[in-house]
């Protein structure tokens, strides 16, 4: 009789250091996935943060909001924008880098020509970029950071219309 005793001691025994192993294991597998789902949609939400300050300040511009009782110069919004993409190139795609420093540049030869027909023709080469700009960052954000995001959090984010 003792001897059943001892074997259902010891079956009981293992079974709850196999419990207990087990669930360490699972909660340490949840965790990872927990942070790591965490740690994308954090991502993705910086891009979508970011994207939408160049969409929004491209979008001032394009139907003249501007005016300073309402808005900070557009020449400072530039460079605080130009400052947070600098902290955070990562954030955006090579092509996005590369189309919003072209336009970056034609706004600086913009600035500096003295011709206005030049500034003119200047300045109509720097709406097409910001048009094609705004194009490339609206697509890309209704159709890749956006429905990421709302797959890992949910419905939190509009699309960009």
């Amino acid at each position: 009789m003792s001897e059943l005793w001892n074997i259902i001691g010891l079956s009981s025994l293992v079974a709850s250091v196999v419990t207990v192993i087990l669930g360490i294991i699972r909660d340490i597998l949840i965790e990872k996935y927990r942070f790591r789902r965490q740690s994308e949609a954090g991502f993705i939400q910086s891009q979508i943060k970011l994207y939408s300050q160049i969409y929004f300040l491209l979008q001032r511009i394009q139907i003249g909001a501007t005016a300073p009782q309402f808005f900070s110069s557009i020449f400072d919004d530039m460079k605080e924008l130009n400052d947070i993409i600098k902290a955070n190139s990562s954030l955006l795609t090579p092509t996005i880098i590369g189309k919003w420093l072209a336009f970056m540049v034609l706004i600086k030869e913009i600035m500096e020509e003295k011709k206005t027909e030049k500034r003119e023709e200047l300045g109509k080469k720097a709406r097409e970029h910001s048009v094609e700009l705004l194009s490339i960052i609206k697509e890309m954000m209704n159709s890749n950071l956006i429905p990421k995001y709302r797959k890992i959090v949910g419905e939190t984010v509009p699309v960009l219309t």
